[in-house]
């Protein structure tokens, strides 16, 4: 009863003929419609996950709590520059071993904890308090977050997580600190996809492209009302207009990206669970000299078709850039 001339249905044929001759036959695709039809006429369907080793279906998450010896709690307090992982007691070394680049650890001895940073080797702890932009962590995550956010040489970072947790408000504090004040980047860049929620379209809006753009950037808006001492939305317009008037911000779509060479630029993408690998391909070969990237999404919010929790940018981010020096992530 399917049309033998689509592409589609012949895939589903041959995978047939496979099952009857050999036996069983699982057909991988992205499309759920294909993987629909062929739970239908009785074959085996599954979506295609990158996986870069891992054995288990958990995604990562940055950091990780392990149990060490109060010897090693003692010395994460007492030296601040930190120390090597093969210095460690005998005892401490399966729980720090096998330790990804800029990957954190909460590390607990009974009722004392600390904070740590798995660093080319070496482990750093993490008691300095931080601040960016009047903004200071509530948790440790955000404390991962920011530590990440404002170390020069990360120069690539994914944070995911759900709604409210903190992540484009970290991102844009973290840009806001290192621009206007810490003149460690030249400009601010917000990048946004053009994605709706749901399935209603509001047809094309009236404009110049800033105006267009305008309904898509009042995200960035929000977060910068909660920066503000006052959390005063006319506060966060009177930043926004002086950061524009002095080319220190730019708001814009991913769509127009392509060509682009950014250059000492701290760039946000935010919402980036909404991307193909290929426009995050894209985006990381913009990145000139001195420019950091900042991916952040929610991963359970994903409004584009075709794209899963496995599949969008930021998973596709993390598999492929896990363990590097210039990669940072927190969930």
């Amino acid at each position: 009863g399917l049309d033998p001339h689509k592409p589609d249905n012949r895939i589903l044929a041959a995978a047939l003929g496979q099952q009857r001759s050999h036996g069983r036959v699982v057909v991988v695709t992205n499309d759920a419609a294909l993987r629909i039809k062929a739970a239908q006429v009785g074959l085996e369907a599954m979506e295609h996950q990158r996986r870069r080793g891992r054995h288990d279906d958990r995604r990562p998450t940055g950091w990780s709590t392990v149990e060490v010896s109060t010897a090693l709690i003692d010395e994460l307090f007492a030296d601040p520059d930190g120390f090597g992982v093969d210095e460690v007691l005998p005892t401490d070394r399966d729980a720090v071993a096998d330790l990804d680049n800029n990957e954190f650890l909460v590390c607990r001895a009974g009722s004392q904890s600390a904070l740590a940073r798995h660093l080319e080797g070496r482990l750093v702890p993490l008691h300095r308090p931080l601040e960016a932009w009047g903004l200071r962590p509530r948790s440790k995550e955000q404390q991962f977050a920011l530590d990440l956010l404002l170390d020069p040489e990360v120069r690539v970072i994914a944070l995911d997580g759900m709604a409210g947790t903190g992540k484009t408000i970290m991102a844009l504090a973290a840009g806001l600190e290192q621009v206007m004040e810490t003149k460690g980047y030249d400009k601010l860049a917000v990048y946004r996809p053009v994605v709706p929620v749901g399935k209603a379209e509001l047809g094309f809006l009236p404009g110049s492209l800033d105006e267009k753009l305008d309904p898509w950037m009042t995200a960035v808006t929000d977060a910068l009302v909660a920066l503000t001492e006052t959390r005063s939305h006319a506060d966060a317009r009177m930043l926004l207009d002086e950061m524009h008037d002095r080319d220190k911000l730019s708001l814009e779509a991913v769509t127009y990206l392509r060509g682009r060479s950014l250059h000492d630029t701290y760039i946000v993408v935010d919402e980036a669970q909404n991307l193909e690998p290929t426009t995050l391909k894209t985006i990381l070969t913009r990145v000139g000299e001195g420019t950091k990237v900042v991916f952040t999404g929610d991963t359970s919010q994903i409004d584009a078709p075709y794209l899963s929790e496995h599949n969008n940018a930021i998973a596709v981010l993390i598999d492929a850039f896990a363990g590097e020096r210039v990669f940072g992530h927190v969930r």
